[in-house]
């Protein structure tokens, strides 16, 4: 009968293995984390103005030489080159957005859906006086005229070069995650940081653990970040881990281990 209920009751069992999970990894991260769509972007431009705008510049100088005589050849590549200074004027308008939008969720914090609208109104503002100071500069008069002679520029070894070191940034970023971080755990929670590991153990009974999500923005997609509020059995200092990843899943993880006490039943305990 013992035998039988320490085999019921031993963590090893698949059911409780299934139900308790051993532990959970917590990783926070600095507020640059956010620059990740525009290390996406200046990818992605990069790519573009290298690959497709140099390879159209290029089939339309061969085909310009072919259909007509050297003398109006030189007179034809012109254009072919304005294309292309025109794709990089575009490119880097809409990069400047992104960058300025990155900025302004890193800078701020938007707690309340309302502020999407808002951002997302001003930046549809910007666009429409853009486009239509392309299009039709007589339409705004002298604004009109401003931003129409507004042509920010940037060829593809600039995108190269940001993506480069926004890549280096954030190798940086994923290697000094791993020297602070919080690992929760069915009887205790432990405090890993430093170099060499340091470990700062606490009892997980009465673990107050809380989760907040202080930036509409930062919780989006593909991050879904937010805080997390430590404090620790008996200990005054309270613990906040900003720009957790995933936050509500790692807090649901977090809240379903520290809801369980695991305990170890030796096989010749008797009941």
């Amino acid at each position: 009968m013992n035998a039988d209920a320490n085999a019921q009751q031993r963590p090893g069992d698949p059911d409780i293995a299934e139900r308790i999970k051993d532990e959970v990894r917590i990783y926070f991260y600095p507020k640059v984390v956010f620059l990740l769509p525009t290390l996406v972007f200046c990818f992605l431009a990069a790519c573009y103005l290298q690959f497709v705008a140099s390879d159209s510049m290029d089939s339309a100088a061969d085909q310009t030489t072919q259909q007509v005589v050297e003398a109006n050849a030189a007179d034809n590549e012109l254009p072919a080159g304005e294309s292309v200074k025109s794709a990089e004027v575009t490119v880097t308008v809409i990069f400047m957005m992104i960058f300025m939008l990155n900025l302004v969720v890193m800078g701020f914090d938007f707690p309340s859906n309302r502020f999407i609208a808002l951002i997302a109104f001003v930046f549809l503002g910007i666009a429409i006086l853009w486009i239509l100071s392309k299009e039709n500069p007589d339409l705004l008069g002298g604004i009109g005229d401003f931003i129409s002679s507004f042509e920010p520029s940037a060829n593809a070894t600039f995108y190269w070069v940001l993506t480069l070191m926004l890549s280096c940034l954030f190798l940086i970023i994923l290697f000094a995650r791993a020297l602070d971080y919080w690992e929760i755990r069915p009887n205790e929670a432990v405090h890993v940081y430093g170099l060499p590991r340091h470990k700062k153990r606490y009892s997980a009974h009465h673990m107050r653990f809380e989760m907040e999500v202080n930036d509409i923005f930062e919780h989006m997609w593909p991050f879904k970040a937010g805080r997390i509020y430590i404090r620790p059995t008996n200990e005054k200092h309270q613990y906040v881990l900003d720009n957790v990843m995933n936050v509500r899943k790692v807090n649901d993880q977090a809240n379903q281990i520290l809801s369980a006490l695991q305990v170890q039943v030796r096989e010749d305990a008797e009941v």
